[in-house]
């Protein structure tokens, strides 16, 4: 039934994904361990698709009005509290899937292979986000997944990057609909530092919030994202399965 799951659940999913390693899946699957999420990452500012973050600073008078009446009405948002969101739906989703066994929380992030690991500079140099207690730990860094299993007995590693945006979707310039997108990165390395899974998904919501001169609900903003972290995560059980 779960699969059939999957594979109602994916038809439903436009999807753009791209490298995925064949025999580094295949050993995800059949010999299955624990995995550790080592890294979520997120971009900031969630601007409108291709473009600059909008700054609040040029407004008019009655956008300002409007913006003060209604709270949760707003004309920029960032991921501060998606990024949370993506990491409870990432460790619920594979927690009840069966398929990808994530290892406990603590126990990764406090070892010490963990707090010693070398960060991604070359990521750091644009805002991004992390929940509590994550480092940007670079996937490069080899001697870390080898650590890690040293210390842990751990010997897989996840790291998850997301994009997300927003775009219009109808109506002219800022006033119409618009959408919510998000790219997710899927990056699983072995214990010498070697790829076992690397894809990315691309995925648009299907549903959309009312946008007036670059207004729009901050709330109903967070829930497209929220039900996309979701779709995101059900694809990737969904195509490492092999569908």
């Amino acid at each position: 039934m779960k699969k059939a799951g999957f594979v109602l659940f994916a038809a439903a999913l436009l999807v753009l994904g791209a490298g995925c390693a064949s025999p580094g899946r295949a050993i995800l699957l059949s010999e299955p361990e624990p995995v550790a999420l080592v890294s979520v990452v997120a971009n900031w500012d969630i601007n409108w698709h291709g473009e600059d973050p909008v700054n609040p600073n040029f407004i008019g008078a009655s956008t300002r009005r409007a913006l003060h009446a209604d709270p949760d009405l707003t004309i920029v948002s960032n991921t501060e509290e998606l990024i949370y969101t993506a990491e409870r739906h990432i460790r619920e989703i594979m927690g009840w899937s069966g398929i990808i066994e994530l290892a406990d929380r603590e126990t990764v992030l406090l070892s010490r292979a963990y707090q010693e690991a070398g960060l991604n500079r070359r990521r750091m140099s644009r805002p991004y986000v992390l929940p509590a207690g994550y480092r940007l730990i670079n996937p490069r860094d080899r001697e870390f997944p080898q650590a890690l299993a040293a210390e842990t007995g751990i010997r897989r590693s996840m790291f998850v990057e997301f994009t997300f945006t927003k775009a219009m979707r109808s109506g002219f310039a800022r006033n119409g609909n618009s959408g919510a997108n998000l790219d997710m990165g899927v990056l699983i390395l072995d214990a010498g530092g070697r790829t076992l899974y690397n894809r990315t998904f691309s995925l648009g919501s299907r549903g959309a919030i009312s946008v007036s001169n670059g207004m729009y609900s901050h709330s109903g903003l967070m829930a497209l994202f929220d039900a996309l972290i979701i779709d995101a995560c059900h694809e990737f059980l969904y195509r490492l399965e092999g569908w």
